[in-house]
């Protein structure tokens, strides 16, 4: 049984300010750490901000870039682990990835989402494990998190901690296609993988959600998810293994830590309720036809993209 305190930096990104971003968080950072956290979680894509459109490629850095030496020079100053997401190319191809870095200043694993915009990002096939001193560490990142193969790849790998790095964006006021009730819906499936995640396999959860605009997506799904309707709304929680919610926050920058405990003995895999391979549940109309549509769209767009293939 081991005893970590954590801490998620809830923050908003400001679209290709890479530097800002960094530095921008830096001083929260900084505050967690005297504050005793030894592992510190940014959002996905922290550091250029969610842009989904040819313009992120702009902003696409290797494993040498200003972010990735950031995580480095920061966790080694701090002494902390500290997680963050940003636009990763390896000189070919781009992708939505996730770095951890250790407090000797090294990169602990790196994740690339496995279920990436496909307009923008090829899609990962690499591991959603990091192995460090505090215990085999589980990542999702954002749209990974509700299909329910990840629960069962996590139980069978048996990680001892769950980070969720999320640019969730969900509606903050009705329209033609959002009722009340639906955006109170949608904005209430966000609070529930946490917990859902804490309860399937008895091991504590951090989720932790960009705040303030979004951009206009590509594709039949960005004709539905506006920026006159949605945006990042925060919502980063910290579950322990029992599935309590040991600190949260809500629609604002902020930050939040809380002690959690990873306990072998209280590991399980309680195996979930699907919805079409999915722990939530929606419009099966909308999963099964418009997404897979788009999908197929957005991935044509990205192979036949001369303008990547000259970056």
């Amino acid at each position: 049984m081991k005893n970590i305190r954590v801490a998620v930096i809830q923050v908003e990104s400001k679209p290709g300010l890479i530097k800002e971003n960094l530095e921008h968080a830096t001083a929260m950072i900084e505050k967690v750490a005297k504050k005793g956290a030894k592992l510190v979680v940014l959002p996905e894509l922290f550091s250029s901000g969610y842009i989904i459109t040819k313009e992120v490629w702009n902003y696409a850095e290797t494993l040498n870039g200003l972010t990735v030496n950031w995580l480095k020079q920061t966790s080694r100053r701090l002494k902390v682990y500290l997680g963050a997401g940003f636009v990763e190319t390896d000189g070919k191809d781009f992708y939505n990835s996730f770095i951890l870095t250790n407090p000797k200043g090294e990169i602990a694993g790196k994740v690339r989402k496995s279920n990436a915009e496909a307009y923008v990002f090829k899609r990962g096939k690499g591991s959603h494990i990091i192995n460090t001193e505090i215990g085999k560490i589980g990542v999702g990142i954002c749209a990974d998190n509700v299909y329910s193969s990840l629960p069962k790849l996590m139980n069978r790998e048996s990680v001892d901690l769950m980070l969720m790095p999320h640019a969730s964006p969900t509606p903050y006021k009705t329209s033609r296609f959002l009722s009340k009730t639906d955006c109170k819906k949608v904005n209430e499936k966000i609070t529930k993988l946490a917990p859902l995640y804490a309860r399937t396999l008895g091991i504590p959860v951090i989720f932790v959600n960009q705040v303030g605009p979004m951009k206009k997506l590509p594709g039949i799904i960005g004709k539905l998810v506006t920026p006159n309707t949605f945006k990042f709304r925060g919502m980063s929680r910290i579950i322990d293994s029992n599935g309590t919610v040991k600190s949260e926050l809500k629609h604002d920058e902020g930050i939040i830590l809380a002690n959690v405990t990873l306990n072998s003995s209280k590991k399980r895999f309680t195996k979930p309720k699907e919805y079409g391979g999915m722990l939530l549940p929606g419009s099966m109309i909308f999963r099964k036809i418009i997404i897979p549509i788009d999908i197929i769209i957005g991935k044509i767009y990205y192979n036949l993209n001369k303008l990547r293939k000259n970056k």
